[in-house]
């Protein structure tokens, strides 16, 4: 049974398939979740940082509920008409 003989039976059963897929997509999660819980701290110590005051923060949700983070960001603009529009 060559190599692609058993491709093609994995092919042909559905549930096969499902099961090898799900086998993937678990090993695949377990290896990139896994190793963030032997980690002391996955959240670098910032020189400077303090939590926001009450008015920042209100004025941060504002500005996250009303969408201007959308045009006021630093966010790469890779499309030439975002480029002409924003700079």
């Amino acid at each position: 049974m060559g190599l692609m003989d058993k491709h093609a039976v994995i092919e042909k059963n559905a549930t096969l398939l499902l099961v090898g897929s799900l086998l993937v997509v678990t090993v695949g999660g377990i290896v990139e979740i896994a190793p963030l819980f032997y980690l002391d701290n996955t959240i670098e110590k910032v020189e400077g940082m303090r939590p926001y005051s009450p008015l920042e923060l209100a004025g941060r949700n504002i500005y996250v509920r009303e969408g201007c983070y959308l045009c006021h960001s630093q966010m790469i603009r890779p499309f030439r008409d975002e480029v002409e529009r924003y700079g």
